[in-house]
Parts: C-alpha cells; structure tokens; sequence
C-alpha cells in the first residue's frame, strides 16, 4: 500500500537527464544525446520511450511534430543506479526554409513498466545550413 501511494505521489519515479552533443544544429544534420535515468527508491523498468521534434511558429504558437521516433526496450531502473542511454535523432532536411520563423524542441517521454511516464521537453537550436 506504501509503495502504491508513493507511486502516485511520484516520490519513488526515476530522475532523468538528457544531454545533446552540440548546442546548435543543421537541418539534414544528427542529433547525438544520451539520456540518463537515475533509480529511485524502488526498483521499475523502461518499456519504451519517445522523442518527437516539436516546432512552434513563433508567431501563432501553433505547434507541430517534425520528427518522431519510439524505441521499445527493457532497461531496469534499479535503486539509486544509473541508467545511460545513447540516442541518434534526425533533423528533417524539410525545414531549411523555415528554421527562421520556428522555435524548436525534443520532447523524450519515457515510460515504465506500471504505466507511469516521464517527460521532458529540451529546446533545440536548429539554423537553417544556408550561407
């Protein structure tokens, strides 16, 4: 009963970290990262996690999923250990042509085996490779 209240309280969720190799990137270009998730007081599982590429007119705020990409795994979160998951993401050559009027985001959902998830969202910069 303790660690289902825990659950829902998400004291006993996994902590996660996310780094990108570069600060900036080309549209055609590769984002590199690795993704970290640090166990937490009881044991749980990855089943899968997501990234999407989210971009936003900076005008109207309108929002649209660029790239999306969804791996199905089974990687254990054990107690106060960390996970390191390497991670290869591609930037759409489409964009070229508008990286100027758009912001740009990933956004990683990461979900557990009790169908709990994780999520969140990193700004990405993305110029437009012309010039």
């Amino acid at each position: 009963m303790l660690n289902d209240y825990m659950m829902k309280m998400n004291i006993v969720m996994p902590k996660t970290s996310i780094h990108l190799d570069k600060k900036v990137y080309e549209a055609g270009s590769n984002i590199n990262g690795t993704l970290e998730v640090k166990g937490s007081l009881l044991k749980n599982k990855i089943k899968r996690y997501d990234i999407d590429l989210i971009s936003t007119e900076i005008n109207s705020n309108k929002e649209e999923t660029l790239n999306s990409y969804t791996v199905l795994c089974s990687h254990d979160c054990l107690p106060n250990k960390t996970q390191t998951i390497q991670f290869l993401f591609n930037v759409p050559e489409e964009i070229k042509n508008h990286s100027n009027s758009f912001r740009y985001s990933l956004l990683f959902r990461i979900v557990l085996v009790n169908s709990k998830s994780i999520t969140q969202i990193i700004p990405v910069h993305i110029e437009n490779g012309i010039g």
